[in-house]
């Protein structure tokens, strides 16, 4: 015998049984809830793995993403931070050359040397590519009114002299050049003396003083003004070495420069009136 169900299609039978046993369900968790609750817990924490399970890809590709784009923001903010901090230490290291410069040219400026004259302050440019020359190259010329044999200063002494001038840059020859030669003074005595280059940025030799003369290391020498080649009262150097002989000859005195001729980077020209202006103070 066929029934109701036994003569319906078979997707239609499992739908309506699905809705009885919907129906039937519904009606057992209203009337016994408190029996069926814990049979509900029991299958949704057999269920659980199964939900994360599915959720894993979902999870997984936000939290890649996410590292990613993590990675991506500190490799930009750390080249950031990298370009910021070199342009700090190059805005430093301008500062700290502003800094040396300041320095010296309050140095100069400042200088305890006795100045006499109208002054102007200079830039070394060059240097003579002759290493046996001894010579520098400045940024002043002609066109500000230079001439030869004018002398040339740092902050702590005498420098040289210039020897050849041109329209805006002028040649200093410096007191190292084995062919230059100054007439000092030494402090402690007033003995008169001349100093002449050796070739060596560090050290003069004081000429033609007897063995005899009182002259010790750590006398300083000015410039004494004889012969008009340099003004008087500037400072030369200190007497660094004596040795004196026994059999009348000359001592041999060597002395430090004052100034540094070896790395000056800014110097001071001399307009000291009643100087000779043509011919710079260099034995030929």
């Amino acid at each position: 015998m066929q029934t109701l169900l036994t003569r319906q299609p078979p997707s239609i039978r499992a739908f309506i049984l699905a809705i009885i046993a919907s129906l039937v369900l519904l009606f057992i968790n209203w009337q016994f809830s408190r029996f069926i609750e814990p049979v509900r817990q029991v299958i949704r924490a057999a269920y659980s793995p199964i939900y994360a399970a599915a959720k894993y890809p979902v999870v997984s590709e936000k939290w890649l993403q996410l590292q990613v784009r993590s990675d991506q923001d500190l490799g930009r903010e750390n080249t950031a931070l990298k370009a910021e901090l070199l342009q700090a230490q190059v805005r430093l290291q301008k500062l700290s050359e502003l800094s040396a410069e300041n320095t010296r040219l309050r140095g100069l400026v400042n200088t305890p040397l006795m100045i006499d004259g109208r002054v102007m302050i200079a830039e070394i440019i060059g240097v003579d590519p002759n290493p046996l020359e001894h010579a520098v190259i400045i940024n002043k010329g002609a066109s500000q009114q230079l001439h030869e044999g004018q002398t040339v200063l740092d902050g702590s002494g005498i420098v040289g002299q210039i020897v050849a001038v041109y329209p805006n840059s002028a040649k200093v020859i410096l007191l190292s050049n084995k062919e230059s030669s100054i007439s000092v003074r030494i402090e402690r005595t007033g003995m008169r003396a001349i100093v002449s280059g050796t070739g060596d940025y560090g050290a003069l030799e004081m000429q033609y003083v007897p063995s005899t003369a009182d002259v010790k290391v750590g006398d300083v020498v000015y410039s004494s003004g004889l012969g008009e080649r340099y003004p008087a009262g500037y400072l030369v150097g200190t007497i660094t070495a004596v040795q004196q002989h026994n059999t009348g000859e000359f001592a041999q005195i060597t002395v430090k420069p004052a100034a540094d001729l070896a790395s000056s980077y800014h110097v001071v020209v001399l307009f000291t009136p009643g100087l000779a202006q043509e011919q710079p103070h260099v034995s030929r």
